[in-house]
């Protein structure tokens, strides 16, 4: 069961490290690391807060918590840079598993075809991705935001996204924006049950 209360009365020391993280993201150069250091800091919130052993366990008890869906929500409707960077983000939808597609489409896929083609195969391939369910021009809900960011993290820290390639670059660039105004501006850190 999610208790927000965890992560207040976790020691001082591991829970500034999270609030250190979310600051250091804002000095990085580059995009990449900005978008590391934000999502270990949520990466450590969602642990304590959740007490889920995997990142799956987590993902989905904070995709289905209400309380973080609606701070989600509010934002998207009075927040209109978080929203711009919403916006912008599923423009690049769906994030694709790049693991899946080297097996599935062979690994020069990405080279072989535009992205218009490219997803074309996908469908046919039936490549994982995210977020599920999500339909194009569509606003993500919280659960598919947060899906997609995920595959976009699992994407980054296995080699499967580049700084050199312009649309791998704005989509972290878009991720690290959304992360980092969320956890700022609803405060998620300091919520208590």
């Amino acid at each position: 069961m999610t208790s927000f209360d965890n992560f207040r009365f976790l020691n001082p020391e591991s829970a500034d490290l999270a609030r250190e993280l979310v600051d250091a993201s804002e000095r990085q150069r580059s995009a990449f690391s900005s978008f590391s250091n934000a999502w270990m800091a949520f990466n450590g919130w969602m642990e304590c807060v959740t007490e889920a052993e995997t990142d799956a366990a987590m993902i989905t008890a904070l995709a289905d918590h209400r309380r973080v869906g609606d701070a989600y929500t509010d934002l998207l409707r009075n927040d209109s840079e978080f929203e711009k960077d919403v916006m912008t983000f599923a423009a690049m939808l769906p994030v694709l598993n790049v693991r899946d597609v080297r097996r599935k489409l062979g690994r020069d896929a990405f080279l072989k075809w535009d992205r218009a083609e490219l997803l074309d195969e996908v469908s046919r391939a039936t490549v994982k991705h995210q977020p599920v369910g999500w339909v194009k021009g569509s606003v993500p809900t919280w659960p598919q935001i947060l899906r997609a960011m995920y595959a976009v993290r699992c994407n980054l820290f296995h080699g499967s996204k580049s700084s050199e390639n312009s649309r791998d670059h704005a989509i972290v660039v878009a991720c690290e924006r959304i992360l980092r105004r969320f956890i700022d501006r609803t405060k998620c850190f300091e919520w208590h049950d």
